[in-house]
C-alpha cells in the first residue's frame, strides 16, 4: 500500500470501498495520446486528404484514436473512484458509469458531460464548468452530430476534410485542458482535511 492507495474521509470510517489513487499517471499518458492525434489531423489538413501515407496510415490513425479512448477512460474512471473519496455520497451516478454511460445508446450524448462536472466539483468549489460544457459541445459536433451531418446531409462518410479535422483539433485542445483542471482538482494524496467526517 503506497501513499495513494490509503482510505481517507467518511470512507475510512465506514469500510472504504474506494481508495484514492494519483491520477497524475493516466492524465499524463491521454494527454500525449491526445496530443499526439491533434498533431496527426494538424498534418492531414496541411498535406490534404489525398496525401499516400493518408491512405497507407490509416490503421495507424484508428489505432491512435483506440488508444486515445481506451486511456481517457482509465483516466476518466480514476478520476470519478477518486471524487468518491473526496465528496462520498453526492454523487449521483455510480463510479460504474464512468464506463458504462458512453455505451448506452442517447444517454452518452448527456451522461459523461454530467459525471464530468460531478468529479470537478468534488475537488473544490465549482468553477469553469464553461469548460467542461464548451469541450463536450465541441465533442457532440465532432462525434455524433458530425456523423449525423455527413450521413442525412452530405450523404457521404468521408470524413477527412479541413472542417471536421479542425473540429476535431479543437476538441483535443478543450480534452487536455478538461483533464489537466479535473486532474489538478485532486490532490496528489490524501490530506489530513479529507478526514473530517
Amino acid at each position: 500500500m503506497d501513499q495513494y492507495n490509503v482510505p481517507v474521509g467518511p470512507a475510512a470510517v465506514n469500510g472504504p470501498r474506494y481508495r484514492f489513487r494519483n491520477p497524475a499517471g493516466p492524465a499524463l499518458v491521454v494527454q500525449c495520446l491526445i496530443a499526439t492525434s491533434a498533431l496527426a489531423e494538424a498534418y492531414i489538413i496541411a498535406t490534404g486528404p489525398d496525401a499516400p501515407w493518408l491512405k497507407d496510415g490509416s490503421v495507424l490513425l484508428g489505432v491512435l484514436q483506440l488508444a486515445c479512448w481506451a486511456s481517457f477512460l482509465v483516466w476518466f474512471h480514476r478520476a470519478r473512484c477518486n471524487a468518491e473519496v473526496l465528496a462520498p455520497g453526492t454523487h449521483k451516478y455510480a463510479p460504474g458509469f464512468a464506463l458504462g454511460a458512453w455505451i448506452i445508446p442517447l444517454a452518452m450524448w448527456w451522461l459523461p458531460r454530467r459525471i464530468a462536472l460531478d468529479v470537478r466539483r468534488a475537488g473544490g468549489p465549482p468553477r469553469d464548468t464553461w469548460l467542461i460544457n464548451a469541450w463536450w459541445f465541441v465533442w457532440l459536433c465532432d462525434g455524433p452530430l458530425s456523423v449525423a451531418v455527413h450521413l442525412l446531409v452530405l450523404h457521404q462518410t468521408e470524413y477527412h476534410n479541413p472542417v471536421d479535422h479542425g473540429i476535431g483539433i479543437l476538441d483535443s485542445i478543450l480534452a487536455i485542458a478538461v483533464i489537466r483542471r479535473i486532474t489538478a482538482d485532486q490532490p496528489a494524496g490524501p490530506l489530513p482535511y479529507f478526514n473530517m467526517t
